[in-house]
């Protein structure tokens, strides 16, 4: 009887090890999906805005204007740009 206990016992350590171990790949390969799902759906949004910008951009000329003088510091002919600094 302890004779086929140990046997048993020897046949089943190596199975649970190697559950463990797919267990713990298995949560591991899970948690990397999750991840990229989040970082996935973080760049569909980005690229939802970009979109909506390019868009207004395009289509929008006070929106390009605003971008203009905002972002590329440009101004019409004639104005003046007056820079106030704060202390």
């Amino acid at each position: 009887f302890i004779f086929f206990s140990l046997k048993i016992i020897t046949f089943y350590i190596p199975a649970f090890k190697s559950s463990i171990h797919f267990f713990i790949t298995y949560f591991l390969q899970l948690n990397s999906i999750q991840t990229t799902l989040i970082e996935n759906n973080l760049q569909i949004e980005k690229n939802k805005n970009l979109e909506s910008e390019l868009d207004s951009l395009t289509h929008d000329e006070d929106a390009l204007e605003a971008y203009a003088r905002q972002e590329l510091g440009l101004i019409k002919e004639g104005e003046i740009i007056i820079e106030i600094e704060n202390d």
